[in-house]
């Protein structure tokens, strides 16, 4: 059966109807950032007079906004083409673009910084729509360099981290592998075949993983050099700014402390025993020792498919019950054509939502192949976009939450979405589900914890003698086995798995932001659940606040302590209590 979602494809236009056009605003947009550092680098006296301070930060904001647009339009059109001449062309183009404007607008951050308290908090109440701007810049303070070495930095990123990043991503999206299903030959990509980890059939599911490795595995030197450049320019960037370690710098991004992080990391790998037990369980339920190619392998016989009209129904219903404000604005994504879905050869795999700035509206890319998985993610990046669209009443500068917040209504909209499930699937559907919830959950939390697990161990090692590819995959294996323990048989080709991860490459240290963002849900979801009073609206304020206050700050309506770790512990809690012990007495 087909998906149906093979003419879904976005609508550029709203962003640019030529690359012509692109161009000219993007040579305009230089020339104003040029004019922006001629016309307010001496700081000082901007900073001593309200109304250049207001007009300075005005147009800061101003050429962001121009800059979000432009870049937008750029990788979105790789990301649905990644090997295309002309994709490759304009994001290069872009790149260049947004290293020289970056490296003119540096100077204003650093003054922000580093200007003395006392004129700090005489400039703050004159701007104060920008006030978590200007707090966030402030706690860089110690970790800045002059602007010059600043705008080394930028301009040396853009020929080594992110051609490093740009190398990985354009190599592995043009893996292809010829496989045999159903009696015939056929080539696919990199996200259809993953998709057939959840195959009835234990030997294609061996095989699929096999093939997916194996083929990483063949660029063993190009992902080794790349992930060993990658991972030493960030923990040598660290040191020298004077982060106590390479994922403090992370950490202060995301506005969470070492400390909280560091809880999270404990609790989660320490619930990792819940993990073990339910795939014993699920062994017990399938009659089969699982291998880890099995961790996805359907419970039961049923293996529903949907079409792209029964999965948009579904996701707008999920989004309307909760909040009729909410249907109305996914359903713009549909009407609107903001949402790339369908399969092809060279398109960027996995999923995302991009949104930019506030004056410009959020796209959804993902692979819809039919799967519940796939209406799933499909919820999942409309949260993102739900999360978009509420927040763009900030200007720009306060639009983007940190890491740890960005995943709060997309793994909200997965809780509706399971909800919803629950309530309407025939009753031979629901242990399946259950147990691919669970699934879901472990791998949004124990797996992308084993990542950072992986990754702090990972660049210790490369910071201080370099490490193989070989090496890299012992120690994944290592973590794998912290994951799973006994409860399932290893295949040779997991301990490769990590050259598979997109994120230890474009943003490192990323991976924590799941879990944090799961189990923060969960608390969130328990709330609603139990009609903590007024929470439709607390959680609407929470995202339309977007990124103008700290995490604890946008929390505190709802009681949560992010230092405590019994609040981490809760989400576990939750799920044995809702789900682990469901399936146990199935």
């Amino acid at each position: 059966m087909e998906s149906g979602s093979e003419n879904v494809v976005w609508n550029l236009g709203d962003l640019y109807s030529s690359v012509e056009d692109l161009k000219k605003d993007g040579e305009k947009l230089l020339e104003e950032s040029k004019s922006f550092h001629q016309k307010f680098s001496d700081t000082q006296k901007v900073f001593e007079d309200r109304n250049l301070t207001r007009l300075s930060i005005d147009t800061l904001s101003d050429l962001y906004d121009k800059l979000g647009k432009i870049s937008q339009y750029a990788y979105l059109r790789f990301a649905e083409n990644t090997v295309a001449d002309e994709t490759k062309k304009i994001l290069a183009w872009v790149e260049n673009l947004e290293t020289e404007v970056q490296s003119n607008l540096i100077f204003y951050n650093l003054a922000i910084s580093k200007m003395p308290d006392e004129l700090f908090e005489k400039v703050k109440p004159s701007i104060t729509d920008y006030k978590h701007f200007l707090e966030s810049s402030r706690r860089f303070k110690d970790h800045l360099f002059s602007e010059r070495e600043e705008q080394l930095i930028v301009h040396k990123n853009s020929t080594g981290t992110n051609a490093f990043v740009k190398f990985y991503t354009q190599l592995t999206s043009t893996y292809r592998f010829r496989i045999k299903l159903d009696g015939k030959s056929q080539t696919i990509n990199g996200s259809q075949l993953r998709s057939l980890r959840t195959h009835p059939d234990p030997k294609i599911r061996e095989m699929v993983t096999s093939k997916l490795f194996k083929k990483y595995r063949s660029n063993a030197l190009e992902i080794e050099n790349a992930y060993n450049a990658v991972a030493k320019d960030y923990d040598v960037e660290s040191k020298l700014r004077n982060y106590p370690s390479p994922i403090s710098m992370r950490n202060l991004d995301n506005e969470v402390s070492d400390n909280v992080v560091e809880t999270l990391v404990n609790v989660t790998t320490k619930n990792n025993s819940l993990v073990a037990r339910y795939y014993k369980i699920k062994s017990k339920l399938m009659n089969q020792k699982l291998k880890l190619s099995d961790i996805y392998a359907p419970v039961g016989d049923v293996q529903r498919k949907f079409t792209w009209n029964e999965a948009k129904d579904i996701v707008r219903k999920a989004f309307y019950d909760f909040d009729e404000r909410f249907g109305k604005i996914i359903d713009e994504f549909f009407e609107k054509r903001w949402i790339h879905a369908s399969p092809m050869p060279a398109k960027e795999g996995g999923a995302f939502c991009s949104y930019s700035t506030p004056k410009t509206h959020p796209y959804v890319l993902l692979t819809f192949t039919g799967q519940i998985k796939d209406v799933m993610t499909l919820g999942h990046e409309l949260g993102h976009g739900l999360h978009g669209v509420l927040s763009s009443k900030q200007n720009v500068l306060q639009y983007h939450t940190p890491l740890t917040m960005a995943e709060t209504a997309s793994t909200f909209a997965e809780m509706l979405l399971m909800d919803y499930f629950l309530e309407k699937l025939p009753k031979k559907e629901i242990l399946p589900f259950i147990a691919s919830k669970l699934e879901d959950l472990f791998a949004t939390m124990n797996r992308q914890n084993m990542f950072t697990r992986f990754e702090l161990r990972a660049h210790e090692k490369i910071s201080k003698e370099g490490a193989t590819f070989e090496e890299l995959s012992d120690i994944y294996n290592e973590e794998l086995h912290e994951m799973f323990g006994d409860s399932v048989e290893y295949n040779p080709e997991f301990r490769w798995e990590w050259s598979s991860v997109p994120h230890f490459f474009h943003t490192p240290f990323y991976c924590y932001a799941y879990d944090f963002a799961q189990l923060l849900v969960i608390s969130l979801y328990a709330k609603y659940k139990s009609g903590m009073n007024n929470f439709k609206q607390k959680y609407v304020n929470l995202l339309s606040a977007g990124g103008s206050d700290s995490p604890e700050k946008l929390l505190e309506p709802f009681g949560i302590s992010l230092s405590d770790p019994s609040f981490w512990q809760g989400g576990f809690d939750y799920i044995e209590e809702n789900l682990l012990k469901r399936i146990e007495r199935s």
